[in-house]
């Protein structure tokens, strides 16, 4: 018999900011709770602290990777299912990653819905059920203005963990079912795009399979940056809820020179297009 669990813990390894959002977002999606890691180090002090029911590790992040994170966990002794995210195809990796009693090899890039399938295949197999029991599934439906709490509550933890400012996003379908999240994160101030609406659409428009998002609406905790505006323009959505202005902040848009459009080498260029 299965084991039913209030909360189901997934800890989420990787060391590239947007690829561990990603992630994060396909998981929590479908009612799991999840922790976060940048390295192989990092991972073993979240199990150290915390009941972690299946972890999804990246293979190749720096200082530590996956494969010395699962030398940990095997000498420990402790029982966590481990599931090494590679772009790395080579039978020596799956040999030896075999000898760590690793779950699962899964290929670059991830397949949501493979993803999800692995997560519940491994759980059922551990003898858990693989739906979460203390957590809203992917299939509840809020009003917008619960989902504007959830949003604030996201915003508000990002800056308590001191992982970013107060800015995230949700995406829903026209009747309040959440499709995807996203928060901003110190590493952004690096990545031009990787902006808390911009995080929520790049997942919906991933797991739905189109970039069409005009049935979506799109909830963010402050109004969004003049990236999100013209990506929410783009994929079509037609209602936006947010919770404070610039005015209300006083922290202004950021203003830049406007670009100059030079056309250059029309007809070589123009040949691309030709179908003839």
């Amino acid at each position: 018999m299965m084991k039913n669990k209030p909360f189901i813990s997934i800890l989420i390894a990787e060391d590239n900011d947007i690829s561990r959002q990603l992630l994060k977002s396909i998981v929590e999606t479908h009612g799991y709770r999840t922790f976060e890691a940048i390295d192989g180090q990092s991972a073993a002090d979240v199990v150290d602290e915390h009941e972690i029911d299946l972890a999804l590790v990246d293979v190749n992040m720096s200082p530590a990777g996956g494969l010395e994170f699962a030398k940990h966990i095997m000498a420990e002794g402790l029982k966590i299912p481990i599931v090494l995210v590679t772009a790395d195809e080579s039978a020596d990796l799956l040999t030896y990653a075999n000898s760590l009693n690793v779950a699962m090899l899964m290929q670059k890039p991830v397949d949501p819905a493979r993803l999800i399938k692995t997560i519940q295949h491994i759980l059922k197999r551990n003898g858990i059920n693989p739906e979460p029991m203390g957590v809203e599934g992917h299939e509840t439906s809020f009003k917008p203005e619960e989902i504007m709490e959830k949003v604030i509550e996201m915003a508000s933890a990002n800056v308590r963990d001191n992982k970013g400012g107060p800015y995230a996003a949700i995406v829903t379908d026209q009747g309040g079912k959440i499709l995807g999240r996203g928060t901003n994160r110190h590493a952004a101030r690096y990545d031009p795009v990787a902006h808390a609406e911009v995080m929520a659409i790049r997942q919906v428009a991933e797991k739905l399979g189109r970039s069409d998002l005009s049935d979506c609406i799109v909830y963010c905790s402050s109004y969004p940056t003049k990236i999100g505006a013209a990506l929410i323009e783009s994929v079509g959505v037609r209602s936006v809820y947010y919770g404070v202005s610039p005015e209300d902040t006083g922290i202004a848009l950021k203003q830049t020179e406007q670009a100059e459009f030079k056309q250059l080498c029309k007809d070589q260029a123009l040949t691309l297009f030709n179908k003839d």
